[in-house]
């Protein structure tokens, strides 16, 4: 029986499988992720967030747009774009895994076709940023150069 023909579109969508994915979740249906992985779409930038300093979110559906706010601890991550309902569904199952930015060519494609409503996370910003922590970890601030290391404020 003769292999069907596949178009060059669906080769390479089949082939990307997982990794053009806007987030992952938890596969068993009782487990509960650990740490949320954030990805940004540079490829240089990644963090996590433990879920046991998780302490609520937000979504607000704008009409135009969306925005996703999770709180851990002292520390936030706010999620931009459109269809984010299916986030908040797996942030209140506790079984998000990973979120991606994506790419604006892959933004401006699924906005044009999205028939299994994928969330599309146009931006994310993390709260206080890394860097940010690391100088007040290490004690470098402009009235203080001696780089000493003290303890963190809250």
């Amino acid at each position: 029986m003769p292999e069907a023909v596949k178009s060059r579109a669906l080769e390479r969508i089949l082939e990307r499988g997982e990794e053009d994915k806007s987030f992952t979740k938890e596969r068993q249906h009782t487990a509960q992720a650990f740490t949320l992985h954030v990805e940004w779409k540079d490829g240089r930038r990644t963090e996590g967030f433990a879920w046991a300093h998780f302490l609520g979110y937000r979504w607000v559906d704008n009409g135009d747009s969306e925005r996703l706010i999770l709180i851990f601890g002292d520390r936030a991550v706010e999620i931009d774009g459109h269809n984010l309902r299916a986030l908040a569904d797996e942030v209140r199952e506790c079984k998000l895994n990973s979120i991606r930015e994506m790419p604006t060519a892959r933004q401006m494609l699924l906005r044009n076709g999205n028939p299994d409503g994928e969330p599309i996370i146009s931006a994310i910003r993390s709260y206080p940023d890394v860097e940010e922590m690391l100088k007040e970890i290490k004690g470098e601030d402009d009235h203080d150069k001696a780089g000493h290391a003290r303890r963190v404020q809250r």
